[in-house]
């Protein structure tokens, strides 16, 4: 029989490096819009062209799932997570040694297409050693990696980068991951089963996905649509404002740090709530995120106090809602977690492809936010109700669905 004392061992040691993992993943795309200034004008780039350089790294997660849908599973978690920072590090590595456009949007798109696979790894990971009926918040935790690279960035990014160039920050973000992948080969098991399956056992044949489950895919692109914005774009839309670079960093980082705590503190919730609520919950952040949307659209960088409570709101809806889409993906298929996160990060991240893209082109059109921030407001609300329709349409295991 198993000691205890080491399960809950496993499962941190396990949690930690899926953090650390997803942090690191994102770090490309957090480069490029937080350091966002330099690196324009460095390059000499428009503020669309910045904005695919975000967008490819989404855009090939995305497509990438397609892949990690079929692969995740039978590779495992270890080798899905130490691809994947292996990857990202050569990539934030090649960012430096040859520093241009091509290069840039070369290095975003490999690193999205790593990062697809160390979504699902972690995923898979985290939720084969969470007790049942509780991964909502083992889930939320490594996602948190997130919003505090996103956080770390903001407020030591633009300092390093004074002093070292955006270059020195890719450097410190490849040691990152580097050492990410060396402690991920080290603690991580070689395989993580779906929960109920023995990993030595023979695989089952494969069990289809619960009807209407597309449904999850659409809400994730329309609510990743109307919020990634405002990882990538707020630093730059409150600059090109007037608003200074340090204080327009001090506001992204107070609305990142907010929503790593409200992700542990909603996953809670969420648990409690229970696996057949659990949509509604995020249906209620996505909600939450177009507040956030509105009060920026509607103060366009003044009065700094309402911009601030904008991006506390905001960026809260954004990174407590992602965190909780994967649980809801987990609610609904635990037989085939890789494959069901997978196929919801496909919608998710081809939207966060469109997003920073198309905020910046009409950006670009229209000489000002107004309506980029509009178009995140519509697809925030279409997210919300599209959550509301996998609460009605699509069942969680051993759950009635409403009627």
């Amino acid at each position: 029989m198993s000691d205890p004392r080491s399960l809950v061992g496993r499962r941190a040691a396990v949690v930690a490096v899926c953090t650390s993992a997803m942090g690191a993943g994102t770090a490309p795309a957090f480069l490029y819009g937080y350091l966002g200034p330099e690196i324009r004008a460095d390059l000499d780039l428009s503020r669309g062209g910045l904005g695919l350089l975000i967008g490819l790294f989404y855009g090939l997660t995305g497509l990438g799932s397609l892949v990690a849908a079929r692969v995740a599973e039978p590779w495992g978690a270890r080798r899905c997570i130490v691809v994947d920072q292996v990857v990202v590090a050569a990539c934030l590595l090649a960012s430096v040694l040859a520093p241009s456009a091509v290069v840039l949007g070369l290095a975003a798109a490999v690193a999205g297409a790593g990062y697809a696979l160390g979504n699902a790894g972690t995923s898979m990971a985290v939720a084969a050693t969470a007790p049942e009926g509780s991964a909502g918040r083992d889930l939320s935790i490594k996602t948190a990696g997130v919003p505090l690279m996103a956080t770390l960035l903001a407020l030591a990014g633009p300092a390093v980068a004074r002093t070292a160039g955006w270059e020195g920050v890719a450097v410190a973000l490849t040691v990152v991951a580097v050492l990410t992948a060396v402690a991920g080969s080290l603690l991580l098991p070689a395989r993580s089963a779906p929960r109920g399956r023995d990993v030595a056992g023979p695989a089952p044949a494969p069990r289809p996905l619960p009807r209407g489950f597309l449904l999850l895919p659409l809400a994730a692109f329309l609510f990743i649509a109307g919020s990634q914005p405002l990882l990538s774009w707020l630093v730059l839309s409150l600059t090109d404002a007037g608003v200074g670079a340090a204080t327009a960093g001090a506001v992204s980082a107070a609305g990142t740090a907010a929503g790593a705590v409200a992700m542990v503190v909603v996953a809670r919730f969420s648990d409690r709530v229970g696996p057949p609520r659990r949509a509604l919950v995020a249906a209620g952040l996505a909600g939450t995120a177009l507040l956030g949307v509105l009060l920026l659209w509607a103060t366009a960088g003044r009065p700094l106090v309402l911009v601030l409570v904008g991006a506390v709101l905001g960026l809260l809806g954004n990174l407590a809602g992602a965190s909780t889409i994967h649980a809801v993906v987990v609610d609904r298929a635990p037989w085939a977690v890789g494959r069901a996160i997978a196929l919801m990060s496909t919608g998710y991240f081809l939207g966060a492809l469109v997003a920073p893209w198309a905020f910046g082109l009409a950006a670009d059109v229209s000489g000002g936010y107004g309506l980029s921030w509009g178009g995140c407001a519509v697809a925030l609300a279409g997210s919300a109700g599209c959550f509301a329709l996998v609460h009605r349409r699509v069942a969680v295991p051993g759950a009635r669905v409403p009627g």
